[in-house]
């Protein structure tokens, strides 16, 4: 499907639906594994909510959309309140949940009537879960790849990766902009592509 076919209106319907369907278990658990650990920055901030709305990041859902991978919001967190390790754990919980979804969706697709819409929405769920797994763990902010290494390093070097978490994200857009990060995510998602069609017998 060419790039300009997704923006047909029921591609683009189905592709939020998509979105909101992995991303709100995802970031709830992440927020509540926070909030056990110490954390209640989720909390106050709206986060422990099944609304859609409060996860998903604007530019991040047109990615899942157009390019098969993107990224939702990051859960404010404050390390210093958690737990030893606390970073760590929330930030790995997000890629671990997220294959745990991409294999109960694609169970869901599989009984689902093919070229259903209902089926159009989990197929890209299973999909953007399992893109956004791989997609994560890329080592820049606000990604959990970059909480991963934040928690990992010394705090002399902690410390500076947070500083610059919002150059990151600047960073990022202009990765997607520049047409460089789907240049990057397209083997995995060619890749993972296949390995969906195959576990649901397409």
């Amino acid at each position: 499907m060419s790039y300009l076919e997704r923006l047909a209106p029921n591609e683009l319907l189905s592709g939020l639906l998509a979105v909101s369907i992995l991303a709100i278990p995802r970031e709830y658990l992440k927020a509540w594994i926070a909030l056990l650990l110490g954390d209640d920055t989720p909390k106050k901030a709206g986060r422990l909510s099944i609304n859609p709305l409060v996860h998903l990041d604007p530019i991040g859902t047109i990615a899942f959309m157009i390019f098969d991978f993107g990224w939702t919001r990051p859960v404010p967190l404050r390390p210093w309140k958690m737990k030893r390790y606390g970073l760590l754990i929330v930030a790995i919980s997000g890629p671990i949940l997220n294959v745990f979804e991409a294999v109960i969706f694609a169970g869901i697709t599989k009984n689902l009537l093919r070229h259903s819409f209902a089926f159009e929405v989990f197929y890209k769920s299973t999909l953007y879960s399992f893109t956004y797994s791989i997609f994560s763990l890329f080592p820049i902010p606000p990604l959990d790849g970059s909480k991963i290494l934040e928690a990992l390093l010394p705090e002399k070097y902690s410390s500076w990766v947070m500083k610059y978490e919002v150059y990151g994200t600047l960073f990022l857009l202009s990765l997607l902009a520049l047409w460089i990060l789907p240049l990057m995510m397209d083997p995995f998602v060619k890749m993972i592509n296949s390995f969906v069609n195959s576990m649901i017998g397409i």
